[in-house]
């Protein structure tokens, strides 16, 4: 049996990260379809992809709270592993003991990876239906993945939008800010910076 990768873990030593501390780089989405053949093509729509950045649901409400990873010591060879232990997924915070690779237990799904540029997903203004509405991300690592991040969304008001909100405006906020990531933070691997950091190291 594999191991767990070691490199996901988070360690005693580390510390939650800043968006600034990863604006040159990239957060990937694991997706269950390899996008980049449609983004090849000159004549692609972000329509054509939409489906396929996010799983289809009825609400898309995923977005309020949608997985992203930092790109770097997270290779695509950890794309599409999932631990069996769901306890595993809880929040990390330093007081954790850490993890030990052979008791985790895993299995590896098929996913590709999409690449998104963090300086352009990190406090993003969209105009909806002359409302305001601000997306960003934030370092939320797991005990299990400590390069996991979520994009979250601010209303108005500056209040977080909850992911269990459900409606056809909050339908078509979602479609908006799907496409302004297709259109403008979805970058080739060819220009992604890998996250490197001397702690890591």
């Amino acid at each position: 049996m594999n191991l767990y990768p070691e490199v996901l873990l988070p360690k005693s030593s580390s510390r939650l990260l800043k968006n600034e501390d990863v604006s040159s780089c990239a957060l990937a989405r694991e997706i269950a379809v390899d996008v980049y053949t449609f983004l090849a093509k000159a004549e692609y729509k972000p329509d054509d992809i939409l489906p396929l950045v996010v799983a289809p649901q009825t609400t898309l409400r995923e977005v309020f709270e949608l997985s992203v990873y930092l790109y770097g010591y997270y290779k695509e060879q950890h794309i599409g592993i999932r631990a069996d232990n769901t306890a595993f997924y809880t929040d990390w915070n330093k007081d954790m003991p850490v993890l030990k690779t052979n008791v985790i237990k895993y299995s590896q799904e098929k996913a590709y990876p999409l690449f998104l540029a963090a300086s352009k997903i990190d406090n993003q203004k969209i105009d909806f239906n002359g409302e305001t509405h601000t997306f960003s991300f934030s370092h939320k690592p797991t005990q299990i993945n400590f390069w996991h991040f979520e994009l979250w969304v601010k209303d108005n008001n500056g209040n977080r939008i909850p992911r269990n909100k459900s409606n056809a405006h909050t339908k078509y906020l979602v479609k908006s800010i799907l496409e302004y990531i297709i259109a403008n933070a979805i970058i080739f691997k060819e220009s992604v910076n890998l996250f490197k950091h001397s702690e890591f190291e």
